[in-house]
Formats: structure tokens, sequence, C-alpha cells
């Protein structure tokens, strides 16, 4: 059903609604949610029941697309990556090693830079760059006083910017394949992989990005309301209760095996071409890898 041409305006609203419920409530699942079930109810011609049935339905229905159901799985392994590291006490040992034994991080500059280093080596997939810089980096700026905000900023310019940037990680692997597409149907001429290089020039946004976040850290500049956000109250508990482990291995090995693993699934996958190889795929292998 062309649910723009029956309902005009009203299709509108909907993604109105849902971002109005999640500024107001602060959160984004309920509001989702909501704004499905209203769009839900729309359709089926605002019969409460007819519309939960058709929102159940439509959700079981997800899972018999394989991608949808790999992207779902992909998120939770993610989030349990990022739960095994903080539990073990791998982001403290890593922040008590670098922070106390190393007195390498003790100012807010230096705890940036962190994040922003990590942003630019962990470059295998834009959502885990951004996730595993964060999670490293916000008890360090917590305790060097940078605010959440300046944190954000500086994860999420680190991660999509610096993937696609890189040819051989799962970025690299989905322009690769728009490229070859390309070439088959005769839209440009070359081979993929020289003309995806020669294209990185030419990504000004990341290029720009990169730089930019890199001066804003080295001169501590503040744009626009960032001029106004206060940094957390550091809380010095979660350090004081791993002052006996200051190795960096607990944090160190697990990101490790999942950079690796990336370009061995694209091997993999590409049936001993890394750059045939399906980068979802091998992220999903890599980021399973790492767990086990």
């Amino acid at each position: 059903m062309d649910v723009a041409n029956n309902f005009g305006i009203l299709s509108i609203l909907i993604p109105l609604l849902i971002i109005a419920l999640a500024i107001i409530t602060k959160d984004v699942v309920v509001s989702l949610l909501t704004g499905i079930f209203v769009g839900e109810l729309i359709i089926h011609g605002y019969h409460p029941v007819t519309a939960v049935i058709a929102l159940l339905d439509d959700f079981v229905g997800l899972f018999q697309e394989a991608w949808i159901t790999k992207t779902i799985l992909f998120a939770l392994l993610v989030g349990a990556i990022i739960k095994l590291i903080t539990d073990s006490g791998g982001v403290t040992s890593f922040i008590n090693y670098i922070s106390e034994k190393q007195k390498r991080i003790d100012s807010p500059k230096g705890a940036l830079l962190l994040a922003y280093v990590l942003g630019v080596i962990i470059f295998i997939e834009s959502t885990i760059t951004a996730l595993v810089a964060g999670t490293v980096a916000k008890p360090l700026c917590d305790k060097n006083g940078v605010s959440r905000e300046k944190l954000a900023l500086v994860c999420d310019s680190t991660s999509a910017p610096i993937c696609s940037l890189i040819p051989f990680n799962a970025w690299g692997a989905l322009l690769l394949g728009l490229i070859l597409t390309a070439i088959k149907d005769h839209v440009i001429q070359g081979e993929a992989l020289p003309l995806l290089i020669q294209s990185i020039v030419f990504n000004f946004y990341s290029l720009i990005t990169i730089v930019v976040i890199l001066l804003v850290i080295l001169f501590d500049i503040n744009i626009g309301p960032m001029r106004y956000t206060q940094p957390v109250r550091f809380d010095t508990s979660s350090l004081a209760s791993a002052k006996s482990d200051n190795s960096p291995w607990p944090m160190i090995l697990p990101i490790f095996v999942l950079v690796l693993m990336v370009p061995l699934g694209l091997y993999y996958t590409g049936k001993g071409n890394i750059l045939e190889g399906s980068g979802s795929t091998s992220v999903f292998y890599a980021v399973i890898a790492t767990l086990l």
C-alpha cells in the first residue's frame, strides 16, 4: 500500500511525532514503538486490536529477511563485547595503566586525544569505533573535566569519517561492491580498487572532519552550545576498586582480535580474494570470534 498517496500529511506527522516523543521522553525505543503503532493504527482504519496484531505480524516478518536478522544480532553482539570489556575490568585496568602507571594522560587534551587515536586505529566499522572509543575514553574524560558532549563529538567524528577512508574494512568492501556494479553496468571504466583509492582524496567531508576535530582537541575549541556544557562529576570508586590490576591487555586483546578478524573474514567470504568479500558478514564473524 502506498501510504504517502493514501494518507497525505499523516505520513509526515508520524516521524514528527516520533522525534517529539524522543525529545520529551528521552526514550528512543518507546518513541519508535509509539510511532510505529500510530502508523499501524492509521493504516488499519483506527482499529486498535487490528493495529496491535499487524504490529506483531510485521515484527515477526522482519526476521524472514536474513540481512535484518544479521543486523539485529550484530547490534546485540557489539553491545555484548562492550559489556564484556567493561565488566571484566578491561577498561578500568587500561585506564589505570595509562593514567597512573605510565602517567600518560592527566589532562583534558590527553583524554580527548586518546578517543581520537582509538577512532583512527579501530577502523573496521563505524558503530564499533564509536562505542569502543567512547567506552574507554569516558572515565578519563570525566576524571579530567571533559564534557560528555565534547567526547561524543570526537567519537562520532572519528568513526564513519575514518572508516570511509580505509579500503580494507566493511565500508571498503561495500564501496568496492558499488564500484564493481558501476563498472559492470558500463557507468564507469577501470578497476575497482585503484578507483576506490583514487577517490579517497575527494572524500572532502571525512578529510576535513578529521583535521577539524584534531584542531578542536589541540586548541580546546568549543563550538556553539558546547561552551555551556558541564563535565560529569567523576566517581573515583570505579578506579579504586581495580588498583591491583593495571594491565592494558584485558582491553587490548579483544580489540586486537576484532580488528584482525575483519580482513580474515573478507578473505574467507571472498573465497581467497579480500576485495570480493562481504563486509557485513566479515564484521559479523569478527564480533562472534571476539566474544569466543
